[in-house]
């Protein structure tokens, strides 16, 4: 199902990359989807982790983009430069903009880690698309908003992808 299928009033769980697909304006559809959220069409929710997922992309997209950072391992280099993360202004409004989306940021608990290495072991995810998974079953929230492909067979929910990618 796509994006814009998403019933009215619906409780979604959002993926880290319908938020890096609209930051890299890369899709309409996330873009869309996102501004219906903040419009209180739908009750979007992100797990902490995937929250934090995000930021540390468009942090380092910026450092990217300015120069401050190139090549390998940007995240290092980064570490090693805390005055010019004190100077990193853009993805700290981006990131604003975000939080500030209605959006409600759920944190995983202890119970959702354990339900994540079920799964991973039941439908062959990675570690971070299990606990996704696990806080969706916890927060009983059926419908997911995602582009990754690994959501596709999991019978427990029913997922929403962008239809421009």
């Amino acid at each position: 199902m796509k994006l814009h299928e998403i019933p009215k009033e619906e409780r979604v769980l959002i993926d880290a990359n319908i938020f890096l697909y609209t930051h890299m304006r890369s899709s309409v559809d996330c873009f869309e989807f996102l501004d219906r959220c903040a419009e209180n069409l739908y009750s979007g929710f992100v797990p902490s982790h995937i929250m934090s997922e995000v930021m540390h992309v468009i942090m380092l997209a910026e450092a990217r983009k300015s120069g401050i950072v190139s090549g390998s391992n940007p995240a290092k280099q980064l570490s090693e430069k805390p005055g010019m993360i004190k100077s990193m202004w853009e993805y700290n409004a981006i990131m604003r903009n975000i939080l500030d989306a209605g959006i409600t940021i759920v944190p995983v608990n202890g119970e959702d880690l354990h339900s994540a290495l079920r799964l991973q072991r039941l439908h062959g995810l990675m570690t971070n698309d299990s606990i996704f998974l696990a806080v969706a079953h916890r927060l009983e929230i059926k419908a997911i908003a995602s582009a990754d492909k690994a959501f596709r067979n999991i019978p427990s929910i029913d997922l929403y992808e962008p239809g421009d990618l």
